[in-house]
């Protein structure tokens, strides 16, 4: 089992008298790529700010490589967070806004910059302005100023979003590459399951404020792979009948369905060996959905 890195209890943030989040409990594994995602306005930038020290919570508690409360200040150096657009001067080279931030914070090592261009793919960049740069290349600037101090956790904001493929591929290869060769733990928001989907190792799904589900990347793709539903007001017995049957790959899915992903060309026999049985079968069909459908219904409201 993973070291959780970060863990909240029932965050909240108000404003006025909307929730932008409502009393979230995630978990974050080191070295996990945890994707945050919903729609926009779900509060997913709301609690990236939390979690960096942008905004204050209205209540619940942050826990943050195993410090809480007052001492989350000390730690928040470890942090590094591109949230919305990413803060650049547009009149200067990326090396020169790097330099910007390092002299910020007091870094003055050699080849230091250099590293973190080659790391982010702008080492071939040169005297080209900012101004200049693809939204890509601006993101992955952004991503740059962002490692600047040597994060261990890494929050981006919609890091894809409006880019071009070219761009998506380049942002989506320099997260891959922070996580493999710094093992760095990464969180990204995002309302695109399907292309985070191609990358991240955990899933956190937020709708109007709060958490629907959280779940790794291995029960997101068994949930959306293709397999006999049934559904019946008593699972414990369809359970019990499926075992006598031999049925090995399936789970109960709430409180009112059964979830069998083999021999998926048995739907009928299984059907009649259930009523048979004196089991009530609702409803027994052969279902798939794509990622993004499974987000979309998870979300419907």
């Amino acid at each position: 089992m993973k070291e959780i890195l970060l863990k909240t209890r029932g965050l909240t943030k108000q404003y006025g008298r909307q929730l932008a989040v409502d009393h979230l409990d995630i978990h974050i594994g080191k070295g996990a790529i945890y994707g945050f995602i919903g729609r926009n306005g779900a509060g997913k930038t709301t609690l990236l700010r939390c979690l960096s020290g942008l905004a204050r919570p209205t209540e619940g508690e942050i826990e943050m490589f195993r410090h809480t409360g007052k001492d989350l200040g000390e730690i928040r150096s470890r942090i590094g967070c591109l949230i919305e657009s990413p803060g650049l001067y547009p009149g200067m080279t990326a090396y020169e806004n790097l330099m910007v931030k390092c002299k910020f914070c007091g870094i003055w090592k050699k080849g230091y910059i250099e590293s973190i261009l080659e790391t982010v793919g702008l080492g071939n960049v040169g005297k080209k302005k900012a101004k200049h740069f693809s939204l890509g290349m601006k993101q992955r600037l952004g991503i740059g100023l962002a490692l600047v101090g040597e994060p261990d956790l890494l929050l981006l904001d919609e890091p894809i979003n409006g880019l071009d493929p070219q761009g998506i591929v380049e942002v989506r290869d320099t997260i891959v590459r922070l996580q493999e060769e710094r093992n760095m733990t990464i969180i990204i928001s995002s309302h695109i399951l399907e292309e985070l989907s191609k990358i991240a190792t955990d899933y956190g799904i937020i709708h109007k404020g709060k958490l629907l589900e959280e779940m790794s990347r291995e029960e997101l793709m068994k949930r959306c792979r293709e397999r006999i539903e049934i559904k019946t007001g008593t699972p414990e017995l369809a359970v019990t009948e499926l075992d006598r049957l031999g049925f090995h790959d399936y789970q109960v899915d709430g409180k009112d369905s059964v979830l069998v992903f083999e021999r998926l060309e048995e739907s009928g026999t299984l059907n009649r060996e259930l009523v048979k049985s004196g089991i009530m079968v609702d409803e027994i069909f052969l279902a798939k959905e794509d990622l993004e459908q499974y987000f979309l219904n998870l979300t419907e409201a």
